[in-house]
């Protein structure tokens, strides 16, 4: 009897095992809760209050009135809103309203945040591309 427990302990040890390894071998289930590209953008000054939009690409939607732009943007700096190279069509007043811009969410299933001052909107919205922060 104690011989049969043992083989039998050890046949269930086996069929766990193995059924261990084909659960471990399945692939994740993707995350439907977390967007691919999801960010929430604010730009914030005295003269024009706070402003947020949303913004997703690959697919492009979102809030944000200039998004198929802003994404491509986005895309050419791999997300990286520092990496965006200045909009060098314009120029702005010299108007001093300090202003805030700001993006927090996913690029690419990678946490993203950006801050950054400005001296006004208008520039805030030039450095960064142009399109990015193109909401207030």
């Amino acid at each position: 009897m104690k011989v049969r427990s043992v083989r039998l302990m050890t046949a269930m040890a086996l069929a766990a095992g193995s059924v261990t390894a084909s659960v471990a071998v399945a692939p994740p289930a993707p995350a439907a809760s977390v967007a691919w590209d999801s960010l929430t953008l604010s730009l914030s000054s005295q003269r024009i209050g706070t402003r947020t939009v949303t913004l997703t690409c690959e697919p492009t939607g979102g809030t944000h009135p200039a998004a198929a732009a802003a994404c491509a943007d986005l895309i050419a700096a791999n997300g990286d809103i520092s990496r965006i190279p200045p909009f060098r069509g314009g120029g702005c007043g010299g108007d001093y309203d300090p202003a805030d811009a700001s993006a927090v969410g996913y690029w690419r299933g990678l946490p993203v945040a950006y801050a950054n001052r400005f001296s006004n909107p208008c520039v805030a919205m030039l450095v960064t591309g142009g399109n990015v922060f193109h909401f207030s």
